[in-house]
């Protein structure tokens, strides 16, 4: 990716903060469509689609399955995070 690509993702990258240190965030964008991750800055964790919190990994080691667990589409990633905080008693 040359720098040209990069300030142009940047520009479409999008973090909103949820609650506290937790932000619904941009991972990727591919053919137009966002892939979203339900992030915890605090202690650096993702909330996966098992409503449990875990380590954030590093680019070169997520795997198909940690991907799949851990971005979602938009309204999915909302909806998601609106669950957990009907059922957890703690937020993270």
């Amino acid at each position: 990716m040359d720098d040209k690509q990069k300030i142009e993702w940047f520009d479409k990258a999008v973090k909103f903060q949820i609650e506290g240190m937790i932000f619904l965030t941009m991972k990727s964008r591919k053919n137009g469509v966002g892939s979203w991750a339900i992030e915890n800055l605090k202690n650096n964790k993702v909330l996966n689609s098992n409503m449990e919190w875990e380590d954030e990994v590093p680019k070169s080691k997520r795997d198909e399955a940690y991907l799949i667990r851990t971005r979602f589409d938009f309204d999915s990633a909302m909806a998601m995070y609106e669950q957990y905080k009907m059922f957890s008693d703690e937020l993270a």
